[in-house]
């Protein structure tokens, strides 16, 4: 794994030791990875490819982001064990890197300062996700 904006605050021996503990998965252009409602047991690392995320709204397909290699899915499922709030597709053939969150967990109690450098990086990558949302929402201006 390198080192990449969605895991920016892991330093070189974090990235070694959590790469060590991925799993590998490819998938064909069209394939339905998550579906919205589902509960993910791992985190999953987008290694090529791109993926569109889609809602369905009043029976049509509405794609609210284009993701690509570096993208990080599964997080909010990692933090609460909510569901997934969208549908995950393939644009093109993709490979996967995935971790199981009891593994992933494990490793962040094992090495002093990872857990730390691990959550801060999420909440980075929660925040850019927000900022993406809230500079899609166009307001009426206040008079």
């Amino acid at each position: 794994m390198n080192k990449n904006k969605m895991l920016k605050y892991l330093i070189d021996s974090d990235l070694q030791l959590i790469s060590a503990h991925f799993n590998r998965q490819t998938y064909a252009a069209g394939e339905t990875i998550f579906s919205e409602g589902v509960v993910l047991h791992a985190l999953h690392l987008l290694v090529s490819g791109s993926v569109k995320v889609v809602r369905n709204n009043l029976d049509k397909e509405v794609v609210v982001a284009q993701l690509g290699p570096g993208e990080l899915l599964g997080v909010t499922s990692l933090l609460d064990g909510s569901t997934i709030s969208a549908t995950v597709i393939t644009v093109e053939p993709c490979e996967f890197d995935w971790i199981a969150f009891t593994d992933l967990h494990s490793l962040l109690e094992l090495v002093p300062g990872l857990a730390t450098r691990f959550y801060r990086s999420l909440g980075s990558v929660l925040a850019d996700r927000l900022d993406t949302v809230l500079n899609q929402v166009t307001l009426p201006p206040t008079h």
